[in-house]
């Protein structure tokens, strides 16, 4: 090995003007997804669900004598559901005005990715456990339920019980599908591999 290239690799050899100029973070697949309009419009499109959830959510608000936690269910969902949408929209924003002149993604604009990165993954953990108490709290009533008679402690607003058992249903049949869909691109990434 040349010494030369080795004092060039030691850790305390000088930034040469090729090192400095670099950017701080490649471009890669990962900003021209985030970037993208189709990235853009289908969070935008992904916003309706939390919006209706937050909707039905504060629109029957104590109609679920049963268990008043179903309503609180669909207000919490729907609002970190907005959040989230608030975050990858951020993210987006972030790669498009940065990625097309990657030597102007600054600390700051890598900063700003990894903090709303790490938002996105605390709130997704937030709406698992939250996914999962929605489930012990609309399918434990499922057999007790009942949509006529407003006086009785068994009751719910139909529309509010129905849309929330709907929602659970959708987004456990949804991930059912996602895993489905990563086990086939796994199983075929490691055929190509061979």
């Amino acid at each position: 090995m040349n010494p030369i290239q080795k004092d060039e690799m030691n850790e305390t050899a000088r930034l040469t003007s090729a090192a400095a100029s670099r950017p701080y973070v490649p471009v890669t697949d990962v900003g021209r997804t985030f970037g993208t309009t189709y990235f853009l419009v289908s969070t935008l499109l992904a916003s309706i669900v939390p919006i209706i959830q937050l909707g039905i959510g504060l629109n029957y608000k104590g109609l679920c004598p049963i268990n008043q936690h179903i309503s609180t269910y669909m207000i919490v969902a729907g609002i970190c559901g907005l959040a989230l949408v608030g975050l990858s929209l951020l993210i987006s924003l972030t790669f498009i005005c940065f990625i097309p002149d990657s030597t102007t993604l600054t600390v700051l604009a890598s900063c700003h990715v990894c903090f709303n990165v790490l938002a996105v993954f605390i709130v997704s953990i937030f709406l698992f456990i939250w996914f999962i108490l929605g489930c012990i709290w609309v399918f434990s009533v499922r057999n007790k339920v009942q949509f006529q008679d407003l006086l009785k402690p068994n009751y719910c607003q139909p529309v509010l019980y129905k849309a929330a058992f709907i929602f659970l249903i959708v987004t456990i049949v949804l991930a059912c599908i996602q895993c489905c869909i990563s086990c086939v691109r796994q199983c075929r990434s490691t055929d190509n591999m061979k």
